[in-house]
């Protein structure tokens, strides 16, 4: 995702910097934290809280030895967001980049919704079809062929009615493009006090 040519990574940071820039949350939750990208943008932000959450604990021992001591606050947690009922005290903001492709979305939302504050933001990045690239863009790591049987892109119109049904409202729809050139759909919804099912 770091590559120049694909530049997902930098993409995911600049979108997390512009939020928390908006926003001003006082606590920040990251679900798919990986290796900690874009944490680095939160030092200095204001933000007294910061939560990573991923399934690799491989990832989130990473994002420790790369921030712990660095921002404030730290949590990380290796778990699965399709699961966990309850991981932390919820956040004013949860960012959650290029993961919903791979979980139950009902689900998932659900999760997202016990942990983000009343009136908190929950702000998702999706990528989104492209007539002509494949889903997993091509690149030295072969590997990475694997996630295209579990990969599923969620439109924004499905995005969005699975978020009304968990609880949040509708804020704000954006398109962006990527420097390879696949385009992503930047969603915000704030959550209400109540879910809706």
């Amino acid at each position: 995702m770091a590559l120049p040519s694909i530049g997902q990574s930098r993409l995911i940071a600049e979108q997390l910097d512009a939020l928390v820039r908006t926003l001003c949350p006082h606590s920040v939750g990251i679900i798919g934290c990986a290796g900690g990208n874009g944490l680095d943008r939160l030092a200095g932000a204001g933000v007294s809280r910061v939560v990573g959450v991923d399934l690799n604990p491989d990832y989130i021992e990473q994002t420790r030895q790369r921030y712990e001591g660095r921002l404030p606050g730290l949590e990380l947690y290796t778990a699965d967001i399709q699961t966990a009922s309850s991981l932390f005290e919820p956040v004013d903001l949860l960012y959650v980049a290029l993961v919903l492709e791979y979980v139950d979305l009902e689900r998932t939302m659900s999760t997202l919704w016990r942990h983000c504050k009343t009136d908190g933001v929950l702000a998702v990045v999706s990528q989104l079809p492209h007539e002509t690239m494949t889903e997993v863009s091509p690149s030295p790591y072969t590997t990475l062929c694997r996630l295209m049987p579990v990969m599923h892109l969620v439109s924004p119109e499905e995005l969005q009615r699975q978020a009304r049904h968990a609880g949040f409202c509708t804020e704000a729809s954006s398109t962006i493009l990527s420097p390879g050139g696949k385009s992503f759909s930047v969603d915000t919804f704030r959550r209400r006090s109540q879910q809706t099912r």
